[in-house]
């Protein structure tokens, strides 16, 4: 698989999980409007999705790196999705 490729793997797996995770959200939202429960959503999308969507690409990428030996390369590749989860964890 080619870089090129992986690429565009990657990309098409986050959008996939972008849209059914929109769809998720939209449901959920939903559900706690139908309940009368009062509720505070407080939104910090951009930043938290951006990181999210690097990781799954990063994940994918790491994937390609190691099933082509390429083992240099995926240690920088797991050091950046290391580093994303702890942000990501900092945001939460």
């Amino acid at each position: 698989m080619t870089k090129e490729e992986m690429e565009e793997l990657a990309e098409m797996v986050v959008n996939k999980l972008v849209e059914k995770q929109k769809e998720l959200d939209k449901e959920f939202i939903q559900d706690l409007e139908a309940s009368n429960i009062p509720i505070e959503i407080h939104k910090k999308p951009e930043e938290k999705e951006r990181i999210i969507l690097e990781i799954t690409r990063l994940i994918v990428m790491l994937d390609a790196l190691e099933k082509a030996e390429e083992y240099e390369k995926a240690a920088v590749v797991s050091s950046r999705i290391s580093d994303l989860r702890t942000l990501l964890a900092n945001l939460e």
